[in-house]
């Protein structure tokens, strides 16, 4: 007669083998993160305003900075980045020039001694809201203001902009945010204009999340335009701060406004190319072809420019694999672009 001592003992040992094997399988299954780099524009070039040569002809530029804005009609151009998000369902985004703009009172004309409050458009809201009417809901998981300004324009009243970098994650995506955080860049390209300094105190905003309990940190930024030194020393603090660890899955994104140059050892071929290269140098790495996202003319109307250069990025690091890639925002919905950049998707698989 068998030993139920025995029998008890192989009993044991087969379910614990059985119960062991489960986690192994779920662990071997990959996971796949989808996201999007996308800078929505803020309407209009803004940096005419710093050559005003006196007052009456900064308030006539700006006048037609803010009609250049309106003639862009972010309300439509929102419904169209929808349709761009619901087609490629990104699970994270990273949003460059997400803008806030504002008008003062009729005859109020004295910057930011009274501040305009009177909201035109704010363009996470709207294309918040275009979201959710396109069955593809999402939330702002992170924002951070980095520029706010007011002055005076020939229209008779203040106009104000905020700008922002917003992090996006669909509702319903399985991926969770553990943490959020932001930060600002030491070094800033701070132009005067007639109507004082406008600093532009660029910086990050970020996120640790899991997928499947497989860890990533998302980060997205959007560097110095007008001055690529300023631009690299921005992208140093970046390498050196939120994404210095390369032990984390990092996928880094955003306007880096900071090209590959054609060879990628050659760092003479692309004098703006320093940015890029320094987080190439920092160990990440770029697992998309080439890509062509900037820039359409300030009037999204016109068709005169075409994209020629290639600075909105995906980076990775450690050795994250880019399963796929796509480009959106490259044609015209209903005679406007969406935005004076396309769009950069890839699906990344987690380690």
């Amino acid at each position: 007669m068998p030993n139920p001592t025995s029998r008890r003992a192989v009993a044991t040992l087969l379910t614990l083998c059985a119960c062991a094997a489960v986690p192994a399988t779920a662990s071997a299954k990959p996971q796949d993160l989808k996201v999007m780099v996308r800078n929505v524009y803020l309407g209009a070039d803004l940096i005419p305003l710093a050559s005003a040569p006196d007052k009456p002809a900064f308030e006539q530029a700006a006048a037609q900075r803010f009609q250049t804005v309106e003639r862009n009609d972010f309300p439509s151009r929102a419904k169209a980045l929808a349709a761009e998000i619901r087609k490629s369902k990104p699970d994270v985004i990273g949003v460059q020039e997400a803008a806030i703009w504002r008008r003062g009172a009729d005859g109020v004309k004295d910057g930011s001694a009274t501040p305009a409050t009177q909201v035109i458009y704010d363009s996470t809201e709207e294309l918040l809201k275009a979201l959710r009417a396109a069955g593809t809901p999402y939330r702002e998981a992170v924002g951070r203001d980095w520029f706010d300004f007011e002055a005076p324009t020939a229209l008779n009243y203040d106009i104000r902009i905020t700008q922002r970098d917003v992090i996006l994650v669909r509702r319903g995506s399985k991926v969770k945010v553990r943490k959020t955080f932001r930060g600002g860049f030491r070094n800033h390209y701070d132009p005067a204009t007639q109507y004082g300094v406008a600093q532009q105190l660029r910086g990050w905003v970020g996120i640790d999340g899991t997928l499947a309990k497989r860890k990533f940190r998302f980060v997205t930024t959007h560097l110095e335009a007008y001055d690529p030194a300023i631009a690299d020393q921005q992208m140093q603090q970046l390498v050196k701060g939120p994404v210095k660890s390369k032990k984390t899955q990092s996928i880094l994104v955003g306007d880096f406004n900071s090209a590959p140059g054609s060879n990628a050892n050659d760092r003479g071929t692309s004098r703006d190319a320093s940015a890029y290269y320094r987080a190439i140098d920092a160990g990440f790495r770029n697992p998309l072809r080439k890509r062509a996202t900037c820039c359409f003319a300030e009037d999204l109307h016109s068709t005169a420019d075409r994209l020629e250069t290639w600075i909105d990025h995906v980076l990775v690091r450690p050795r994250v694999k880019a399963l796929k890639q796509g480009i959106v925002g490259t044609k015209q919905v209903a005679g406007l672009y969406p935005s004076d950049h396309a769009g950069i998707t890839a699906t990344l698989r987690l380690k």
